[in-house]
């Protein structure tokens, strides 16, 4: 039996294939774009790719992210948080809270032991603390996104900047830039004080260990370093981090699957 879960995010669709097992068997990644539903199919397709498989193989689909109801094919759908709950718990079993940081929001959850969801929370100011804010912070020191992230958090003195807005922040990006400051300083302001507004996310679920960063961010040097100077401990992190949403949803797909299509 295999199960695919995915993860239609607004700015990345993944895909994720499990067999009976719960063995990942293939992984997708595309740019989502405008039209989401080819988005999830192009993901699906790289998945089967890398599996080996057909999609007539696939015995359960499961739906999340942002364009959860947009997939054609899905049998059914599940929430970010959930299916973030379960693939972190499954990859880093420790796991008590997630900081997911995506696209265009990020999400601090909480969950016990089988991954369940306790408490979670969003961010409720304009995307200053996600990805499409690094990537306009990249865009106006001229670096790629992949510069900015690879980038040392540990200049001293460093840039401050401390707007939760993104458009102000990005004001403030400008002003440090026209005032001469050298752009390791604003790079290592940019990611502390992204770290101090998820940590703040985090400090209102409550921080538990384990915790764990999922969504793109995740990849990021720069982010989980800052995070973990903020929290003052490690944090699991990993390439793989941008799948976890997807691998719960499969994850979740393949146990509705042995149900019946059934809910657990």
């Amino acid at each position: 039996m295999l199960s695919c879960g995915v993860d239609v995010g607004s700015v990345q669709t993944k895909a994720v294939i499990v067999d009976g097992n719960y063995i990942v068997q293939g992984r997708g990644l595309v740019h989502s774009g405008a039209n989401l539903a080819r988005a999830a199919k192009h993901a699906l397709q790289e998945a089967l790719r890398e599996a080996d498989r057909e999609e007539f193989d696939i015995t359960f689909v499961m739906g999340t992210g942002y364009g959860r109801f947009l997939i054609p094919f899905a049998h059914s759908s599940a929430t970010e948080p959930v299916c973030s709950g379960r693939g972190a718990i499954y990859r880093f079993p420790g796991t008590r809270t997630i900081l997911d940081i995506g696209g265009q929001d990020t999400t601090a959850i909480r969950i016990d032991s089988r991954g369940s969801v306790i408490d979670f929370g969003m961010n409720d100011k304009c995307g200053a603390g996600t990805g499409r804010f690094l990537e306009s912070a990249a865009d106006l020191l001229g670096l790629t996104i992949d510069q900015l992230s690879r980038a040392s958090v540990e200049a001293s003195p460093m840039a401050d900047l401390s707007n939760v807005c993104s458009v102000l922040a990005e004001a403030e990006i400008i002003s440090h830039l026209e005032q001469g400051k050298p752009v390791e300083e604003i790079i290592a302001g940019i990611f502390d004080g992204l770290a101090d507004r998820e940590v703040s996310l985090l400090s209102r679920i409550g921080i538990e260990d384990e915790v764990t960063l999922t969504g793109g961010v995740s990849q990021s040097r720069a982010m989980v370093k800052a995070i973990e100077n903020k929290l003052g401990r490690r944090v699991n992190a990993g390439v793989d981090g941008v799948f976890i949403c997807a691998l719960g949803a499969a994850i979740i797909g393949l146990e509705k699957a042995a149900n019946g299509g059934c809910s657990t």
